[in-house]
């Protein structure tokens, strides 16, 4: 993998279970850059979190909720994609790319799948350049 020499923030439902018996810190060392945190239900992430995170030098956020039928908290992946959404809207109102903003819902226990979600994000933000720097078209 090409090395993204920025931060990417990952929000990611606990119930995901991708990373059994803490092995979340050895995810991360073949990921530089990437930060992983995670969270009771994603329907608990809000707008402003993931706007912040980008204001203090994340240059893509990723939410990864749980697929529909497997959320726990029935709705909570629903409220999760409203919320990134209007996360975007603003986004968008600023002049900043939507697309540093991602939202993936994923079965529970599908490491794999994570991998093939970051490498696509990953290159979408390299495509993008630095925030702050003009956007490519």
């Amino acid at each position: 993998m090409k090395s993204f020499e920025n931060k990417i923030v990952v929000f990611h439902c606990w119930n995901l279970r991708l990373f059994p018996d803490g092995a979340q810190k050895e995810f991360s060392k073949s990921w530089p850059g990437l930060s992983l945190v995670s969270i009771p239900c994603s329907g608990k992430i809000e707008a402003h979190f993931l706007l912040n995170t980008l204001a203090s030098g994340a240059q893509g956020v990723l939410v990864l909720a749980c697929a529909e039928q497997a959320c726990q908290y029935m709705e909570g992946s629903m409220r999760s994609r409203k919320r990134v959404d209007f996360a975007r809207l603003w986004l968008d109102k600023l002049g900043i790319a939507t697309e540093r903003i991602e939202f993936v819902r994923l079965w529970p226990v599908c490491k794999q799948s994570l991998e093939a979600v970051l490498k696509e994000f990953v290159t979408k933000l390299e495509s993008l350049g630095a925030i702050g720097a003009p956007e490519k078209v």
